[in-house]
């Protein structure tokens, strides 16, 4: 992956920073695609202007998603280098040996985003070259964008969430060991840090499922600052009802949010909180068969061994 654009037919603009129903419109027509090739940014335009501070997807994990989705070539502009050209220098320095150019209907480019598709289209027709653009997707009215995405996220409605982006969102990464307090009181959780650059959901629990290695499938989530327990740092700790997973510290792990059950709460004691995760256990049963069929609906868009390399 780098700056320059060879043997490129045809090309995908966009940041792509969530692969939403919309990016994959975008992305069919170069999915699988010998000549074709993405052209996207880094870091993302609205992160440079400090527009946004998170991602629904890490950089890791949106190409993962081209990879996964049959994407040979992937150029990835530095935006700092591209952010001041003109609309009409950035398209003949970069896209002079580009023969079909795709993109949405909202794309802007060039200097203060002044670029637009009426600039593009005569452009195009000056050069013989072939545009597409792509309507905006709708899902029951709504437009999909990463910015409605994001919003979801954070008031945890994840329901909705997923059916904007056309999977269930995630987080994935090493396993830390916690203070073995779950396993004390039966509840044995693997747990995860809070990357910084993924887009955060309310503190609470959660139900959902756990890809690893060992084994997968529902689990429920804690993520927050374990109250009951005065713990200071955040974590996400990942629970499967009568399962002590045997999963190593540093081994890649993911968790797909079905659905926000309850706020996070400080409990007077411990039995009283394992009381309240039997509760929750019974709710996670109910939601098992979605959440079976999101998990595979993830593992569609996304490879596996792609999202939970050996380490």
């Amino acid at each position: 992956m780098d700056d320059k654009i060879e043997k490129v037919v045809t090309i995908v603009f966009g940041g792509f920073e969530s692969i939403h129903l919309g990016h994959r419109r975008l992305l069919s027509h170069v999915s699988g695609v010998n000549d074709g090739g993405v052209l996207t940014f880094e870091p993302l335009p609205k992160e440079a202007l400090g527009y946004s501070e998170s991602r629904v997807l890490t950089d890791d994990e949106r190409l993962c998603a081209f990879e996964s989705m049959g994407i040979n070539q992937i150029i990835k502009l530095p935006f700092e280098k591209i952010k001041d050209l003109e609309p009409e220098t950035f398209l003949s320095r970069y896209l002079e040996d580009v023969q079909t150019i795709v993109v949405g209907e909202n794309f802007r480019f060039g200097r203060n985003a002044v670029g637009d598709i009426s600039l593009l289209k005569q452009w195009c027709q000056l050069n013989r070259k072939n545009l597409i653009v792509e309507p905006l997707v709708s899902v029951d009215g709504e437009i999909v964008s990463t910015k409605a995405i994001k919003n979801y996220i954070h008031h945890g409605n994840m329901e909705r969430a997923m059916k904007l982006l056309g999977y269930p969102y995630f987080i994935r990464g090493p396993r830390v060991h916690g203070n073995r307090i779950g396993s004390k009181i039966g509840v044995p959780t693997v747990n995860l840090h809070w990357s910084k650059q993924k887009t955060r959901p309310p503190y609470g629990v959660y139900d959902g499922f756990l890809l690893s290695n060992q084994w997968s499938g529902p689990a429920l989530a804690s993520f927050g600052k374990a109250p009951t327990f005065d713990r200071k740092d955040v974590l996400l700790e990942i629970y499967v009802p009568g399962i002590d997973l045997n999963i190593g510290a540093g081994e890649i792990v993911l968790y797909g949010f079905h659905r926000f059950v309850r706020e996070e709460k400080k409990f007077p004691d411990a039995t009283s909180l394992v009381q309240q995760i039997r509760e929750d256990e019974n709710d996670l049963a109910k939601d098992a068969p979605l959440i079976e069929a999101e998990m595979n609906q993830l593992l569609l868009l996304f490879s596996r061994a792609c999202l939970l390399p050996s380490r």
